[in-house]
């Protein structure tokens, strides 16, 4: 009977003990559930537009040795594709290119050559998503905030890639959510996304898409338009670029300049 009893505490404990390891576990599946973002998926995208991008995606400087992270995406711009905007950045009569990407000493002085910013991690996811190089994201944000999530310009841009409140309620975000990195960041890559669709009604050349996406991040939509005129053969880059207001012109020749600069010194 004295031994059956001990049969029956052993048993009691090996239950007791399956049941605390069901516990264990089920919390750490409910702790990593991971948390809705409040960064709508491709709500701003034309529903016309959104296989076009899908296969004709523009992550800048990936060659055809990156096939492995195109995360379902098609087309990609080579280094030698976007040879053409690049040396037309680094002939730029409006600033010294070479001094300009000098200027940048933070980076220079920093001891971790590997990682670009603090937040590359949650660059590189956005850029996956929308489609885009993650070290273009990251030349765009140097250009719009230099890496201060807490920027804010006198037109009432914000964070990191400067995003209007009225731009973010556009894209179905809370405008008061902007200082945070991840929101931010992921706003800003979907506009570009979104620019990025909208000149594929325009052109099916990337090269020129892409810059054309970048002016209107900066100038607006509408006024890069009013310099594009396919009836007098302005279509390209190089032909538009010129009756674009200067901060515009600078602002797409210095991401292509980081740009550039980044592709030297970290991988896709």
């Amino acid at each position: 009977m004295q031994h059956f009893s001990s049969r029956i505490v052993s048993y009691g404990l090996v239950a007791l003990l399956y049941a605390a390891l069901w516990l264990v576990l089920f919390g750490l599946m409910k702790f990593d559930a991971p948390k809705q973002s409040p960064i709508p998926h491709n709500s701003d995208a034309d529903a016309s537009h959104i296989d076009s991008l899908r296969t004709d995606s523009v992550i800048a400087g990936k060659s055809s040795d990156d096939a492995s992270d195109t995360s379902g995406s098609g087309r990609r711009i080579s280094p030698q594709e976007d040879a053409g905007i690049f040396q037309l950045a680094y002939q730029a009569d409006h600033f010294d290119p070479d001094k300009w990407l000098q200027s940048d000493h933070a980076f220079f002085k920093r001891s971790n050559r590997h990682r670009l910013s603090e937040h590359d991690k949650i660059v590189r996811k956005f850029a996956r998503r929308y489609g885009f190089d993650w070290r273009l994201i990251s030349a765009q944000i140097y250009v719009e905030s230099n890496f201060r999530d807490s920027a804010q310009s006198g037109a009432g841009a914000v964070g990191l890639m400067q995003i209007m409140p009225s731009t973010a309620r556009f894209m179905g975000t809370d405008p008061d959510l902007l200082l945070q990195p991840e929101v931010n960041i992921g706003v800003g890559c979907m506009y570009d996304q979104r620019m990025y669709s909208l000149w594929g009604r325009q052109t099916d050349d990337p090269e020129n898409r892409l810059a054309f996406a970048l002016a209107s991040y900066n100038a607006g939509r509408g006024r890069v338009l009013k310099s594009y005129s396919s009836n007098d053969g302005i279509t390209s880059w190089d032909r538009v670029y010129p009756s674009l207001p200067l901060e515009t012109q600078m602002y797409v020749h210095k991401i292509y300049l980081k740009h550039n600069f980044y592709k030297q010194y970290f991988m896709p």
